[in-house]
């Protein structure tokens, strides 16, 4: 099965599914191809931004995809702690860095919302500012989100920037885990994609390397089990 139709089958069948990544991985093109895969299949996409995430990658978005603007029509926006996104007049704006506020207003604005794609931005950002809150946001706003029937979650998050006790937190709670990162060989330099858990179970730890072209991901077997 192509790596990016895996991501997209394992989503659909449970949820969260974490992104891991690396700076150089080029997070921001995978989240694009897979909102597109995705995104016709439930009947709301909400993103939750937190510390401008959203105004940042979807400028990153539309400078290489010119339809990019097409994929991210019509967005319920949830910004958190926004500077640059409250230009944007989100659907609902929060202002505070308390973990709980921020889960109850996020609660009581969707209610139990049903065959809805969630896209969670800057979470690691919002954990690089307010370390204390990161371990009180992580599990409630993944159980808020989650508990509607037949959602889907899709949380990027740069591992590389916490400590092990925060990333095995973090896995502990995403029942698909996908790593992508960035390998070094002499003088070549590949993105590299790892499977760390899954529903299909016969993938677990097997790798690909991949380009990003404008019109697609291009993957290539990196060996049978990832490192």
């Amino acid at each position: 099965m192509n790596p990016l139709e895996l991501m997209v089958a394992a989503s659909k069948r449970i949820t969260p599914m974490l992104l891991n990544h690396a700076i150089g991985s080029d997070i921001e093109s995978v989240i694009y191809y897979l909102i597109k895969r995705l995104r016709g299949e439930y009947e709301e996409f909400v993103i939750i931004s937190f510390q401008d995430a959203y105004v940042s990658i979807s400028k990153y978005l539309k400078s290489i995809y010119k339809n990019a603007p097409e994929a991210f029509k019509g967005v319920y926006l949830i910004s958190i702690n926004p500077f640059l996104e409250e230009e944007l007049n989100p659907d609902l704006l929060i202002q505070t860095k308390d973990a709980e506020i921020i889960i109850g207003r996020i609660g009581t604005a969707l209610g139990a919302k049903s065959n809805t794609l969630f896209l969670v931005l800057g979470l690691d950002l919002y954990g690089v500012r307010y370390p204390k809150e990161l371990p009180v946001m992580i599990p409630a706003i993944i159980r808020t989100l989650s508990k509607g029937e037949n959602n889907n979650v899709l949380i990027p998050f740069d591992v590389k920037i916490f400590s092990e006790s925060i990333v095995e937190m973090v896995n502990s709670f995403a029942l698909n885990v996908f790593k992508f990162g960035i390998e070094i060989k002499g003088n070549e330099i590949k993105r590299k994609l790892i499977i760390i858990r899954s529903p299909f179970v016969e993938y677990a730890m097997k790798s690909w390397y991949y380009t990003v072209t404008p019109n697609e991901i291009k993957f290539s077997p990196a060996s049978e089990r990832g490192l």
